[in-house]
């Protein structure tokens, strides 16, 4: 008996296979009533389950009764075509629905008392997703249903795409020149370029209070006329910035040593030039080896220098800054330092003549050593030269050794760490002299002239 219902079922089914391509085309989902009209005019049947006020039922058997069955290409053909516009349409809901929950997450900006957009990835990356989406949507055969939908949805991420694109450079710009302008010194300076920033400020806070307010990124982008305005203030930012540039050429072209610094940095100095001691954590790039200059209150004028080792010389004459914009100031203080080291290096030179020469080591700072000990070596050989030759080159080789060793003690002695790199390096120098003494001696040299000496490295 089993084996009897196993066949009349499958016998069943059997019947039944053929009109499953029909069953399956006209049970889609995607099935309006524009696609029941088409399968109308084109079978020439009356059918239309989803017109209004039709109650009838609608059933296979129904289909079988109208002979659809006779027509199954249409009905199949139809039924494809519908199911592909539905999923056109589901994306398009889709599309629409992800974008509810996206919106600008904004933080205040310093003490502005107004905002900006900690990130756009989020948003950029629905957006690319959904633009490709909505390219390939548009080259769909099966586009025509929502042809008009489908291109209104693709210029509005267009126009979300370039209101953001424009937006991220706003803001980069903006918050760099902010602070910039925020400060009454390059207010002052750069009047004109002060009052296009208002402008483009105005412009910001404004955008940005409305966007606190609804910060759903496609109300927010989507707003009339906004595009235009970023544009309007990207084109102002950017000759500002250049103008701004400018600026910055004319201060480095008074005083060079400003190359040295970024534009950020240099800004900082120039943004506050009332406060003369904001040089100082520049002082490292404008100078070599500067690490800090004394400064005078109240009056805030400049009396020495040190050097990264805490070495300090003396300025010659004290530099006063006020009155004067930071550019020339600053030359000053470059032209003081030019003036003040070779006033202690000259001071060294006469004093070496005044003291023992261990004594006169430890009594200046190390450039005026290690320069001052090469120009009385220069001279002493010479001299002994002059006045004995050859013989008196000898007779000095023997002082420079009994020097060597009296530096050497040096060593031993309780000095500041200073002293010690002053000494290390003259105790090199010192033994490189002696050498070359040494090698005079060899050559029987003792004529000032000749070229075995002329060709050493001599100081004057």
């Amino acid at each position: 008996k089993i084996y009897e219902i196993a066949e009349k079922i499958k016998a069943e089914i059997d019947e039944f296979k053929p009109y499953v391509p029909l069953a399956l085309a006209l049970t889609t989902e995607g099935m309006k009533e524009r696609h029941w009209i088409e399968l109308t005019n084109k079978t020439g049947i009356e059918v239309n389950p989803l017109k209004e006020g039709n109650t009838e039922e609608f059933s296979f058997a129904k289909v079988i009764d109208l002979k659809l069955d006779q027509h199954e290409t249409v009905c199949v053909e139809i039924g494809e075509k519908a199911d592909r516009e539905f999923k056109i349409e589901c994306s398009l809901i889709k599309m629409k629905e992800e974008w509810k929950d996206v919106h600008f997450t904004l933080k205040d900006f310093k003490q502005t008392k107004t905002y900006y957009v900690t990130g756009f990835d989020d948003a950029m990356t629905i957006l690319d997703d959904h633009i490709v989406l909505t390219q390939g949507l548009q080259c769909s055969l099966f586009k025509e249903p929502f042809k008009d939908e489908i291109q209104e949805w693709s210029d509005t991420l267009m126009q979300v795409s370039e209101v953001i694109e424009e937006w991220i450079k706003v803001q980069s710009n903006w918050m760099y020149l902010q602070p910039i302008f925020d400060s009454p010194d390059i207010t002052k300076q750069l009047p004109g370029e002060a009052n296009k920033f208002k402008g483009v400020d105005t412009l910001w806070r404004s955008t940005m209070n409305q966007t606190k307010e609804n910060p759903h990124v496609l109300t927010v982008c989507c707003k009339q006329g906004l595009l235009e305005k970023l544009q309007g203030a990207n084109a102002n930012l950017e000759l500002i910035q250049k103008n701004l540039n400018a600026y910055l050429e004319e201060k480095r072209s008074i005083f060079a040593r400003f190359y040295f610094l970024s534009n950020d940095e240099l800004l900082q100095i120039l943004s506050q030039t009332k406060e003369v001691e904001n040089v100082r954590p520049h002082l490292k790039k404008v100078f070599e080896n500067i690490n800090d200059m004394e400064f005078k209150q109240p009056e805030k004028t400049m009396h020495s220098m040190y050097s990264a080792e805490g070495e300090k010389v003396d300025f010659v004459k004290a530099v006063d800054p006020r009155g004067k914009n930071v550019e020339y100031w600053m030359g000053d203080v470059e032209k003081m330092m030019q003036v003040s080291i070779r006033s202690v290096l000259l001071k060294g030179i006469v004093d070496y003549r005044k003291k023992v020469r261990t004594q006169w080591i430890l009594s200046h700072p190390g450039q005026v050593v290690l320069n001052g000990s090469q120009i009385h070596w220069t001279h002493e050989v010479e001299d002994a030269m002059k006045k004995k030759g050859a013989q008196g080159v000898a007779q000095y080789f023997k002082r420079l050794s009994e020097q060597l060793i009296e530096t050497v003690k040096l060593v031993r002695q309780q000095l500041t760490s200073q002293q010690t790199i002053t000494l290390n390096a003259l105790i090199v120098l010192d033994v490189h002299a002696k050498d070359v003494v040494e090698n005079l001696i060899n050559l029987q040299i003792g004529d000032p002239n000749a070229f075995e000496w002329m060709m050493q490295l001599r100081y004057y």
